[in-house]
């Protein structure tokens, strides 16, 4: 990043007599338009992944979704612009170090908090009291995650918390909260999406600012004190590396998640269409008459000259006369066989005794 810059981003206090200067913008407008696209990354991801999890039955799949949707929206759109936008943050009379496992912390708040939201509206059918549930309680773990954040800075003073700048920021952070898990819950096409993207990161880019607006610094003896941690400078190649790791692996579910689904209903359209056929073909199926002759199902010519049913009038024939006679109780004589002689004399040629 470029060395910091003076800039009218800087607030000038008088606490206890002594005048302090720090900043929210060291580095110029990098860190807020990185903070910006952290946001509406991880917001549009997370949309996405909400999608994905609208279009598939509850269980196991869904609840995968979910949690992509967690990490994008929690770990992308809210901690990692949280994080690069405190990296502007730096104060003139003293150095300013991070606590790595305070840090670390807010990020699990930051993706629990986020995750609470969105399976009270995720599993099952969504509905405004859920929302009006869910949105709250993640706009507070929001809170919760900024001001965690900020108790993981060390420099060699005291920071304070301007009263009315905190509870805006609250108010904030449950509004954006509450619009999000709406969006997550009915946005469905591609221009809705990227508005509501948009929409969302510029809020969560409002809550932090407003956050920090609440901030005050007094320095002790003179910003001499040894300061711990680590340089917020050091955290970043990792934590951008990290975030490009997850950003690749939330692109790529996303991506992959689209043949998924499409999987998803082409199996439960052909289900469909299996039921309706088999009902189809029993609605259709009607009585053979009783006097009616079996034939094969061949479906030959000789049966069935046009395959609707229609018999030659030689068959036709046959079968109607047997109907009659059937009917009528009617039996043909019994051809008895001949007597043995007659046959001998067959045998020997003498045609004489023939009947």
């Amino acid at each position: 990043m470029p060395a910091p810059v003076a800039s009218a981003a800087f607030h000038f206090n008088l606490i206890e007599g002594l005048h302090v200067t720090h900043a929210h913008f060291a580095y110029g407008w990098v860190n807020p338009l990185m903070a910006l696209g952290f946001g509406l990354a991880g917001s549009f991801l997370g949309l996405h992944c909400m999608m994905r999890a609208r279009d598939l039955p509850p269980g196991k799949e869904r609840n995968k979704w979910l949690i992509l949707a967690s990490l994008a929206i929690g770990g992308i759109g809210i901690w990692m612009m949280h994080f690069i936008a405190m990296i502007g943050f730096s104060v003139h009379d003293s150095i300013v170090r991070y606590d790595v496992a305070i840090t670390a912390v807010s990020l699990l708040i930051s993706i629990l908090s986020v995750a609470f939201g969105l399976f009270v509206v995720g599993v099952g059918d969504a509905s405004v009291s859920k929302i009006l549930l869910g949105g709250p309680l993640t706009g507070t773990g929001v809170v919760a995650m900024h001001y965690t954040g900020m108790a993981a800075v060390n420099l060699s003073g005291t920071l304070h918390y301007d009263t009315g700048w905190v509870i805006a920021s609250v108010i904030i952070a449950i509004v954006a909260a509450t619009t999000a898990l709406f969006f997550t819950a009915w946005v469905t096409t591609r221009g809705s999406l990227l508005i509501a993207s948009l929409t969302m990161a510029v809020a969560v880019c409002g809550m932090h600012y407003s956050g920090m607006g609440a901030i005050s610094v007094t320095i002790s003896n003179r910003g001499l004190d040894p300061v711990a941690g680590v340089d917020p400078l050091l955290l970043l190649i990792p934590i951008l590396l990290l975030a490009t790791v997850v950003l690749i692996v939330l692109i790529a579910g996303v991506l992959g998640g689209q043949d998924e689904v499409l999987d998803a209903h082409r199996t439960e359209m052909g289900a469909d269409d299996g039921k309706k056929k088999g009902g189809a073909r029993r609605s259709s199926r009607r009585p053979e008459p009783e006097t009616q002759e079996a034939r094969p199902s061949t479906g030959s010519s000789f049966w069935d000259n046009d395959g609707d049913g229609y018999r030659d009038p030689v068959s036709a024939g046959i079968g109607q006369r047997r109907a009659a006679r059937e009917a009528t109780g009617y039996r043909e004589p019994a051809i008895l066989p001949r007597p043995r002689a007659q046959v001998d004399d067959r045998r020997d040629g003498d045609t004489s005794g023939w009947g």
